[in-house]
């Protein structure tokens, strides 16, 4: 008999690989449904079958989810955007019954990881370190940030929340001008021309964080764990620091970083399979720049170095032990593009 996954945001670059392996598995016989809130998603014409959703924030959405669960008999929903993992867990009751999980956290633990300030706050609390950081409610609060964190050098301000590194501002202490990075989601600037050109408008969309910057190498951590135990933790390093657009990744060995994944697996308590970013404080140590409440957008990174994460999200929610793999350190993972003739 087959088990029925519910893969949603399924527009992403990697989405058709995903699809591919899960329904390529040698270890269960997986049906996939994919939904994503545009029909132009390339996962629909690799899954077993696509529906058009409402995106995720919109007050639709859940109810749609949960006419599939029921027509397609859904066994196990994956969420792979924030948003479509806050409203499923805040209406966990609406779809998730004895025949189908919902392969997240509680909300209240969603919303603690998506709100750096809590998050930090709560790390921090637990001995975990994180980047020095502000919140600006006010605008006089930013101006004194600012202020402050320009005395330490270069540092980064960004919303409160925030998706896939958006609206991330870079300020130096020199005169230099704007510059978009790689993924054009980040601006650096110099100090003068940030009061100058985005202060003013910045402090007319508050909060905001004002936080020290933490430098490459950058890291994914995969973390598969269960009821906090934590059973498969995958460290990537980024071949581009932002990780947008994914170039690529080296699967690193360090038992820092796997030390690091499984303390906060068991801090915050999770299940199912999540994505930590790290990155490097300037004493050379890493520090947590964000846990974000679903899978890394990259994870298949780490199966295909040989990770079996998707296999192993199935093994959990049929309550099968998962086997016994190691680690491949230092292999290379690149993306590249191909072409598919589609019937």
């Amino acid at each position: 008999m087959s088990f029925t996954v519910l893969l949603t945001s399924t527009g992403g670059t990697l989405s058709a690989q995903v699809i591919r392996w899960l329904r390529a598995s040698r270890r269960h016989r997986i049906r996939v449904v994919a939904v994503d809130a545009r029909d132009t998603a390339v996962g629909r014409h690799f899954a077993d079958a696509f529906h058009r959703v409402p995106m995720g924030d919109d007050p639709r959405y859940v109810a749609r989810i949960g006419e599939i669960i029921r027509q397609e008999k859904v066994d196990l929903i994956l969420p792979c955007s924030d948003e479509e993992a806050l409203a499923l867990a805040d209406q966990r009751a609406a779809v998730e019954t004895e025949s189908c999980q919902l392969a997240c956290a509680p909300a209240e633990m969603l919303r603690l990881m998506s709100d750096k300030n809590q998050c930090y706050t709560y790390l921090r609390k637990h001995g975990v370190a994180t980047p020095d950081w502000a919140c600006a409610h006010s605008r006089s609060a930013l101006e004194a940030a600012v202020a402050e964190f320009a005395e330490r050098g270069e540092f980064a301000l960004k919303p409160m929340r925030s998706r896939g590194n958006r609206d991330i501002y870079v300020i130096r202490r020199d005169e230099g001008e704007v510059e978009k990075s790689l993924s054009g989601r980040e601006l650096h600037m110099g100090l003068d021309t940030f009061r100058r050109q985005y202060l003013p408008a910045l402090a007319e969309r508050l909060p905001f964080m004002v936080m020290e910057r933490l430098l490459p190498p950058a890291y994914d951590v995969d973390v598969l764990s269960w009821q906090g135990v934590p059973l498969r933790i995958v460290p990537r390093r980024r071949l581009n620091t932002e990780g947008v657009p994914f170039l690529g990744n080296v699967i690193v060995g360090s038992a820092e970083l796997v030390e690091l994944g499984q303390r906060i697996a068991g801090i915050v308590g999770l299940s199912w399979l999540y994505d930590f970013d790290i990155m490097t404080s300037r004493s050379g140590t890493p520090a947590v720049l964000e846990l974000n409440p679903r899978p890394s957008g990259s994870f298949a990174a780490s199966v295909a170095a040989g990770i079996p994460l998707l296999d192993d999200l199935v093994s959990l929610a049929k309550g099968e032990a998962l086997p016994a793999t190691m680690l491949p350190e230092e292999k290379l993972i690149l993306p590249y593009t191909a072409l598919e003739a589609i019937p």
